[in-house]
């Protein structure tokens, strides 16, 4: 999935692709292209600069957006994508099946982030 990304954050992890989830014919439920429909298919953290250079930061300070496939390989899930802190407590999240709201929401908290 094309994504647009402002300076300032790392993707630690990628694996949300553009794709649908297809139905696997020997099961009622699971994504036979499952590997594109897990748990863990996105993480992005925000960086802070320190003497002009770019670091991300110690756990305790971290702003982080996780994205993932619930429940995981399941043609009835959505996607989860939250934006959490260090501790993984929840600033807000959105859940949607539809691949492209997800990608909207993500850029417009990418870019309200920046201005926190």
């Amino acid at each position: 999935m094309q994504l647009k990304i402002p300076a300032g954050y790392a993707v630690t992890y990628n694996k949300f692709y553009d794709v649908d989830p297809i139905l696997s014919e020997s099961s009622d439920y699971f994504i036979e292209n499952w590997g594109f429909f897990t748990e863990d298919l996105l993480q992005i953290v925000k960086m802070k600069i320190n003497n002009g250079k770019w670091f991300i930061p110690e756990r305790e300070d971290t702003i982080l957006f996780d994205l993932g496939w619930y429940p995981d390989s399941d043609i009835n899930g959505h996607y989860r994508l939250e934006l959490v802190d260090g501790e993984w407590n929840e600033i807000k999240s959105i859940s949607s099946k539809d691949r492209f709201v997800i990608k909207e929401t993500l850029e417009e908290w990418l870019e309200e982030q920046l201005r926190v």
